[in-house]
């Protein structure tokens, strides 16, 4: 009996010891949530406290002097399987690039108030799956692009109580299911809507306790919110302009981010005719977009160029087209030389440009004004058509006459070509019977026409082809006399077939 208690006292001792080997009597070793739990809290330690229990899930190393973490220091330790690791107000300024490898089941990292003056990027490419990372009270000034990149399972990222005032628009790039940001009492006082826009599953943005500047570059941010109904905890407070100063985003309308416009007149001074239109101009720009008016000696010019009637009052246009306002007065006259002031104004405040308009006098009308200049013009222009008509009424007589003139000739002669031409025969020795040859004219041959002899029929055709012959009878003196009045007479002249008969003279055949 006596040795049985004493074994079991050995082996309860020996427990003991391994029990309180395992786990540093600064550390506080148990069983929380479900999980192995180590608490070394203020512990002193200058590094990763060793020989951990290998199967150590969560780790807090809080408010201890660790200035750097090594690289490989987890691992080294046997702490592969840790999820959690808190270190936070360690002093904390250099985390080398392979601090965290092999914790490939590590999701939450706490390294809040310490001394890190960047965003630790370098060490996101070993714990990919991270999906909760605290760095607020630390003194980060700017977030780089793609400053969490590796680290695209994050939901939550506490950023709050830095120094930071600047965002750049990638700093989030790559956080497609960040639903939490909390960039609470920084120093940001503007920032661009993109940096945050691409958050596309963003449920909660906190962005109270910064210097914020309410004017038109904060204006798309403030527009994204609304739209997409983007919830905060505390709202933000503007503190600049002073118009809107200590007013909360959720009191303000969207016009309320608002920029003063900016305003000039393409020419300080221009000239106008008496009775002559002149127009001015002023370029705006602001945001919102301003309302623009146009005045003169205090008095704003209506735009009645919408009217039919202007009343006997003077007639003006003011037209506002592509970020420029053009003042348009019709007929203008002495009176209205004078300073006309273009004035932009918006929620933010008002701008003016001023141009200074000289009338000077419509110049005396010549003796050739323009009224007589056009009808000499058009009495000129009627002077040449009715010459033009005469010359053409003359031409057309005379060109009638040279026909008519032409055609008598032409039937004069050509019936002289038809004339039959006898040839006188001498009388047999008996004294018989007179006879008559009768020439014959012979076809077109080599552009004239020829009175040949009647011969035999043979000898016409061998000599000359082609020619018609008529073989004409014997006939008496009288017979021919008749002929020849005949062919003299005034229906022979008029004969329509003869007229395509050109004219021909005699002198050969004679």
């Amino acid at each position: 009996m006596l040795s049985f208690s004493l074994h079991l006292a050995i082996v309860i001792g020996f427990c003991t010891q391994t029990i309180v080997a395992d786990c540093p009597l600064s550390c506080e070793c148990k069983w929380k949530s479900g999980k192995e739990s180590v608490s070394c809290i203020n512990a002193n330690l200058s590094s990763v406290p060793p020989h951990l229990e290998a199967g150590t899930q969560v780790l807090n190393l809080s408010m201890n002097n660790l200035v750097t973490v090594k690289h490989d220091e987890f691992s080294k330790a046997g702490l592969v399987n840790l999820q959690k690791v808190y270190i936070s107000k360690c002093r904390l300024k250099n985390l080398e690039r392979y601090a965290f490898r092999k914790l490939k089941n590590l999701v939450e990292l706490d390294l809040s108030y310490n001394a890190l003056a960047t965003v630790p990027s370098h060490t996101f490419d070993s714990i990919s799956e991270l999906r909760e990372l605290k760095l607020n009270g630390n003194p980060i000034q700017r977030i780089l692009n793609d400053a969490f990149i590796n680290v695209p399972q994050l939901i939550r990222l506490e950023l709050s109580e830095c120094r930071i005032a600047t965002i750049e628009p990638r700093a989030f790039y790559g956080l497609e299911v960040l639903e939490w940001l909390n960039l609470d009492r920084n120093k940001l006082a503007e920032v661009l809507s993109s940096s945050f826009t691409i958050l596309k599953n963003l449920h909660g943005l906190d962005l109270a306790g910064n210097p914020w500047n309410c004017s038109c570059p904060l204006r798309p941010l403030r527009e994204w919110m609304m739209v997409k109904n983007v919830p905060f905890g505390n709202p933000p407070v503007c503190q600049n302009p002073k118009r809107l100063r200590s007013k909360t985003w959720d009191k303000l309308d969207l016009d309320e981010f608002a920029c003063i416009p900016e305003i000039f007149a393409y020419e300080s001074k221009t000239h106008g005719v008496e009775g002559k239109n002149v127009t001015m101009t002023c370029r705006i720009a602001g945001i919102p977009e301003p309302s623009v008016r146009w005045s003169l000696k205090n008095k704003v010019i209506a735009n009645l160029s919408g009217s039919s009637y202007t009343n006997g009052k003077k007639l003006y246009m003011v037209h506002l087209q592509n970020n420029s306002s053009d003042l348009t007065i019709f007929s203008a006259d002495l009176q209205d030389a004078g300073v006309y002031v273009c004035a932009a104004e918006n929620k933010a405040g008002r701008a003016e440009a001023s141009v200074t308009l000289a009338v000077i006098r419509k110049p005396p009308e010549t003796a050739f004004n323009n009224k007589i200049l056009i009808a000499s013009v058009i009495t000129g222009i009627a002077l040449v058509l009715a010459s033009c008509l005469i010359a053409l009424c003359v031409y057309s007589v005379r060109k009638k006459q040279m026909l008519t003139w032409r055609t008598r000739e032409c039937r004069r002669e050509d019936n002289y070509e038809k004339i039959e031409m006898n040839h006188k025969v001498a009388g047999n020795s008996n004294g018989g019977t007179v006879q008559a040859e009768i020439a014959v004219v012979a076809t077109k041959k080599n552009g004239e026409y020829r009175v040949v002899p009647v011969a035999d029929n043979e000898e016409g055709e061998e000599e000359e082809e082609g020619n018609v012959e008529l073989a004409a009878p014997k006939k008496t003196w009288s017979d021919t006399a008749a002929i020849e009045k005949r062919w003299n007479s005034p229906e022979h002249l008029l004969d329509p077939e003869d007229l395509h008969i050109p004219r021909r003279t005699l002198q050969e055949a004679r």
